[in-house]
């Protein structure tokens, strides 16, 4: 599987997604990270990308989590190349979402995490 929770404690929900994604792996992911920010009420997430190589060809429409889960992120991070960032951004749809969205290049996961938790 390309997308999976790592970790969940302090407020914070750690994802790693590798490889390249389909719209069905993104969508399972989404739905145990739902059940997670339900149960804490609201948390943040940190999505580490590291080793992402793109989106497999599929429908990249549906916007069912973030209708569900905006009102309970607080912030979003994301770990990765800088060649992905632009598109990272863009796709978390970054100024469009009522939280913050800030991108991290790879190795700078203290960075992350502190400013998730500022």
């Amino acid at each position: 599987m390309s997308a999976q929770i790592l970790d969940a404690m302090d407020g914070v929900i750690t994802v790693e997604i590798t490889g390249t994604i389909s719209p069905a792996e993104l969508a399972a992911n989404q739905a145990e990270v739902l059940k997670q920010l339900q149960a804490w009420g609201g948390g943040s997430m940190l999505n580490i990308c590291e080793e992402f190589t793109g989106f497999a060809d599929g429908d990249w429409t549906d916007l069912s989590f973030q209708a569900a889960a905006d009102p309970l992120i607080r912030k979003m991070a994301i770990i990765g190349e800088k060649q992905w960032e632009a598109m990272a951004l863009a796709f978390t749809a970054k100024n469009l979402r009522p939280f913050p969205i800030e991108f991290f290049p790879t190795g700078h996961l203290r960075e992350a995490i502190a400013w998730l938790k500022a």
